[in-house]
């Protein structure tokens, strides 16, 4: 007779073996699927290494030949500047003459540049520059009403019984006033005092243009610019002062817009032979929005307004 528990001794040792043998088998036989996989995946990657690779080689070739049409095309550029340049001094000859030109930073131009390069084209028009005025809009824009108040009494101004809005459209008309018919008092001390303003040049010459010159790379506040900026303007447009707004290749679009309204004509490319061109058209009368930014309507005045103005005189 057998034994139960030897019969189930051999059966569970039966079963272990087998299942020792089973393991082993798929481990034997999933070694080289698992090898194979991975010399399928490395023979990929390599394809991928050397398709990036041609590509990055196929994209440094065009780099190179796109510098290499990109300086050519500045070089031809240049001679074309050049050539506009002196082509332009000619247009304008004379165009601006017996005319007086202020000149409004509305913020400081760090070296000059710009500034001399303006009124020395201005200049060449005919025209006289005997006064440059650099805003300080912050200061402006955040003065309280006391320190208006100031002000205004310091231009001379009477402000009992004035509202706060009344006060300040006083101090841009008389700051547009001074402007216009020249400031024998030298209240334009009160507004150098108070750190709006920093003034340079003949203050008691009347002005009948002004170029107000916006410089800065650095964005600025849009209420900044309405507040400050465009009062100054429409106040030195009220007493009949000619004004131009112009700004380097370099400024924003969206706060070059914000001076295009159809009354004031700007520039946006007064560091180009063809913006100092313009400029001297918008101060003649020609108004549009020049330039080659998005706002702008025309890159230029036509030539032929300048031979057939200049036939005219």
């Amino acid at each position: 007779m057998v034994d139960i528990r030897l019969y189930i001794g051999t059966l569970v040792a039966v079963l272990v073996f087998f299942g020792l043998g089973v393991l082993v088998g798929i481990g034997i036989t999933r070694e080289p699927r698992a090898e194979q996989l991975y010399q399928r995946i490395e023979r990929q990657l390599q394809r991928y290494r050397e398709e990036v690779s041609r590509e990055l080689q196929r994209r440094d070739e065009q780099i190179k030949q796109l510098d290499a049409e990109l300086a050519n095309l500045r070089s031809v550029l240049r001679a074309n500047e050049q050539f506009v340049d002196k082509v332009s001094s000619w247009l304008v000859q004379n165009q601006l003459q017996f005319r007086n030109i202020a000149l409004f930073l509305s913020t400081p131009d760090a070296d000059g540049e710009l500034t001399m390069r303006v009124q020395s084209f201005l200049e060449k028009a005919g025209a006289k520059v005997p006064l440059k005025i650099t805003l300080n809009p912050e200061a402006i824009f955040r003065a309280d009403t006391f320190t208006w108040r100031k002000v205004a009494e310091g231009l001379g101004l009477i402000v009992s019984n004035v509202d706060d809005e009344g006060v300040k459209s006083g101090v841009w008309k008389r700051i547009a006033l001074l402007v216009r018919y020249g400031d024998p008092q030298n209240f334009w001390q009160t507004l150098s005092k108070a750190d709006w303003v920093k003034v340079s040049g003949n203050t008691q010459t009347p002005m009948g243009s002004a170029v107000l010159i916006f410089a800065q790379q650095n964005q600025r506040d849009a209420e900044q610019i309405k507040t400050v900026d465009l009062s100054l303007l429409q106040a030195l447009r009220s007493v009949g002062v000619r004004v131009v707004v112009v700004a380097p290749t370099h400024s924003k679009s969206e706060e070059m817009a914000l001076y295009q309204t159809d009354e004031l004509p700007t520039v946006d490319n007064i560091d180009t032979p063809l913006g100092l061109l313009s400029l001297v058209a918008a101060l003649l009368g020609h108004y549009d929005h020049y330039g080659f930014g998005e706002t702008a309507r025309r890159p230029f005045p036509e030539p032929n307004w300048f031979v057939q103005r200049a036939q005219q005189q």
